[in-house]
């Protein structure tokens, strides 16, 4: 059983919590509402792209077993170590897929449908130069999407704008990462990465990133849409984005991202001061 925990990959659920984020951005909606279903149904949604991410990781690394095999790290895992046989993968996908479908089907069809598009989009396409790193961005506001979808209430388009621009940053970042520990994946990938210049990039997207953010924060304000206290929340987004990008500018870190915001405490505090801000500036 431990096996298949450990090809799970737990730490990397945590991608999943953007299914929150428009719970988090309309807490003046479902709370005046009184709706415990807009939770729940939030809650489904987030297990069940957990589930889908799962899969993935489970089909990627299968994939990539021959490249994961001569990893520093990679090749501890369950399949690159041949802990986990082509019979217990296909058992083991199915029942991930199958209570996924359970907890989409449980919120709605749009939720259903989101969570199967997720299963099978992403098994050709992380292999395709470019394409690897913005279907994975796509991934992101499909999960946005489905938490729209589940709490079923109106959200901001700079939302999907902002998940975009953030999940492109954290993916080249990752992949910068990646190829600059040895050539673990796809040669074509590897030299296409390894060609470009990464850190101008990463700073383009850096710059990208807190200025669409302070536009959204500022336009909210003048809308009327959040109180004025919102625009501290600019302070603490470029504190966390701009801590991340410097703890991965060096040492190759940006591999896990999961790792970093579980370990970092600067990444945490802002975390949390940029959620105690929003609940202010919605509900006061």
């Amino acid at each position: 059983m431990n096996k298949f925990i450990l090809s799970a990959r737990p730490k990397q659920i945590l991608k999943n919590c953007v299914v929150f984020v428009p719970l988090i951005f309309t807490l003046d909606q479902w709370v005046q509402n009184e709706s415990s279903n807009v939770i729940i149904n939030n809650i489904l949604c987030f297990l069940a792209f957990s589930c889908s991410s799962i899969i993935g990781y489970q089909i990627n690394d299968w994939i990539d077993k021959k490249y994961d095999k001569d990893h520093p790290i990679k090749k501890s895992r369950p399949i690159a170590n041949n802990k986990i046989n082509i019979k217990e993968l296909y058992v083991f996908v199915s029942i991930v897929f199958a209570v996924g479908l359970v907890c989409a089907s449980l919120v709605n069809f749009y939720v259903t449908v989101l969570f199967i598009f997720g299963f099978f989009y992403t098994v050709k396409l992380k292999n395709l130069v470019l394409i690897d790193s913005i279907s994975i961005t796509i991934f992101y506001i499909i999960r946005m999407v489905a938490g729209a979808y589940s709490i079923t209430l109106n959200i901001s388009i700079w939302l999907y704008i902002l998940t975009f621009f953030a999940s492109l940053l954290l993916i080249f970042i990752k992949r910068t990462s990646e190829t600059n520990k040895g050539t673990f994946r796809n040669k074509k990938i590897v030299v296409f990465y390894r060609g470009l210049s990464n850190f101008k990039i990463r700073i383009f997207l850096l710059f990208i990133n807190i200025l669409a953010y302070s536009i959204y924060a500022i336009t909210e304000i003048v809308s009327n849409q959040r109180n004025f206290s919102f625009i501290l929340t600019i302070l603490f987004f470029s504190t966390g984005i701009v801590r991340y990008f410097l703890v991965t500018k060096e040492n190759n870190k940006g591999e896990s991202p999961e790792l970093i915001v579980i370990s970092d405490y600067m990444i945490q505090i802002s975390v949390a001061m940029y959620l105690t801000t929003i609940f202010f500036s919605e509900l006061y």
